[in-house]
């Protein structure tokens, strides 16, 4: 009995660490906590006529074309031997209109990891921080802020007056790491 009990435990522990995988075919529609870190992971099956190394070439083709081309605004690193890519980047966000109409902006700084698993490639983004541009609101603006205290849940709990702008910051953030997951998936389709 202590057997099955001990079973059933452990099994309930591990489900939050797995429900933040988002499938193929599949959109991040939350903002998931791992280990205390805003994390977004994305499951791709690879393409089983192919090598890894032949999936890799695809891999490495995508995050060159994404992350390559401009050193002031990205960095990347390879790392050949274990099939994977790391890289650094930054984004202008535009919200969605807030209640007044206007569309604000907001810096976004991101790493991105892709890397193959179990004939899958994983893509796993991370370290989202933002600074705020608009000059309105001279409370945040030029303060790095962590996706953490901004755009999850708990965050936008409290009544601190930003909720809007928080909530708008969200489904901005959504929407590009959608739009990039699914620009690679399109890469591993037959």
């Amino acid at each position: 009995m202590k057997k099955i009990l001990i079973c059933i435990i452990c099994s309930l522990l591990s489900i939050p660490s797995f429900a933040q995988i988002v499938k193929q075919g599949e959109k991040f529609k939350t903002v998931p906590l791992y280990e205390g870190k805003v994390t977004f992971i994305k499951e791709i099956p690879i393409k089983p006529h192919l090598s890894i190394d032949d999936n890799y070439k695809i891999l490495k083709s995508w995050a060159g074309t994404h992350y390559g081309k401009d050193p002031f605004v990205s960095t990347i690193s390879y790392r050949n031997k274990k099939h994977r890519f790391v890289a650094k980047s930054r984004i202008e966000l535009l919200l969605p209109p807030n209640s007044k109409g206007v569309r604000e902006r907001m810096s976004m700084r991101y790493r991105i990891k892709g890397l193959f698993y179990q004939n899958k490639c994983i893509l796993e983004i991370t370290d989202i921080t933002y600074v705020y541009e608009s000059g309105q609101n001279s409370l945040l603006s030029r303060t790095t802020i962590m996706a953490e205290d901004f755009i999850t849940k708990d965050a936008l709990s409290p009544n601190d007056g930003f909720i809007e702008l928080k909530t708008n910051t969200r489904k901005s953030t959504l929407y590009f790491f959608n739009e990039l997951a699914a620009n690679l998936e399109d890469q591993f389709r037959d």
